[in-house]
């Protein structure tokens, strides 16, 4: 049925995005530093277009590469080309020291043995002192290869760059790891929704990074479709048509008026 609403865009800002998972934050349990069986803890994939906000995702990623071992971190990025020597720029611009217990994790220290034998191309932090160990990351490579195949964590981000969001859906799978979540930043949301069937994981994060699901989890563990809007997040179950569900959120951006 056609409707006669007008939808009026409103830019999503980085201090919306911050300020709400800010607000998020304060009921969030703390997370472990190191799991320790050295195990993933729902590692997340984020994809970074060139419409997205790139500073809200820039703090976001920092938080990961400097406690690549914490649940829920970002073990993987997509970073669209065209904006993609920029961010890592700014990235490098921001990355401290790693604290002792990750630069000397087990883990870490044989995937910087395996980075070296690969010769692989990373990034690091522009601004670190002599002997200061840098996080790390790490181009066009897999953890499966990085680390102890699949299940171990390798305590860097991997790194690889598309031009389309075809591109974006094929790298999305090239590591087969256990993600929690897809934290996908692209305020062009009717393209970000044609991507969602081909990412992995059940819940797509757009525009937004670790948002709290409990609004929607009953919907989605019942196999319902629903909808929902809780603290200025939208929430979706939604049925996709290759049989398989995804939970959908992001922060509230559009005014519908007549």
């Amino acid at each position: 049925m056609a409707s006669n609403n007008k939808t009026a865009s409103v830019k999503i800002t980085s201090n919306m995005v911050n300020e709400l998972q800010l607000e998020d934050s304060k009921e969030k349990h703390v997370k472990t530093s190191i799991p320790s069986d050295g195990k993933w803890l729902s590692p997340q994939l984020m994809i970074v277009f060139a419409d997205g906000d790139l500073h809200s995702a820039r703090q976001q990623l920092l938080q990961s590469l400097q406690n690549p071992f914490a649940g829920e971190s970002v073990a993987t990025l997509l970073l669209q080309e065209s904006v993609a020597d920029q961010f890592v720029g700014l990235v490098a611009e921001d990355l401290r020291p790693l604290a002792n217990d990750v630069a000397k994790h087990p883990s870490y220290v044989k995937t910087l043995a395996k980075i070296d034998q690969l010769k692989a191309k990373v990034v690091r932090g522009k601004n670190l002192k002599a002997g200061e160990e840098s996080p790390l990351l790490v181009y066009d490579c897999v953890h499966s290869y990085l680390g102890d195949g699949t299940t171990t964590i390798t305590g860097v981000v991997t790194l690889h760059i598309f031009r389309t969001a075809k591109e974006a859906g094929e790298l999305a799978k090239r590591d087969p790891l256990p993600y929690g979540q897809v934290s996908l930043w692209n305020e062009k949301l009717a393209s970000a929704y044609e991507l969602i069937p081909r990412l992995p994981g059940n819940v797509v994060a757009l525009n937004c990074f670790n948002p709290d699901l409990s609004p929607i989890k009953a919907s989605f563990d019942a196999d319902r479709n629903d909808v929902a809007l809780v603290k200025n997040y939208h929430y979706e179950s939604l049925a996709l048509g290759n049989g398989q569900r995804r939970i959908i959120v992001f922060p509230v951006g559009t005014i519908f008026a007549n």
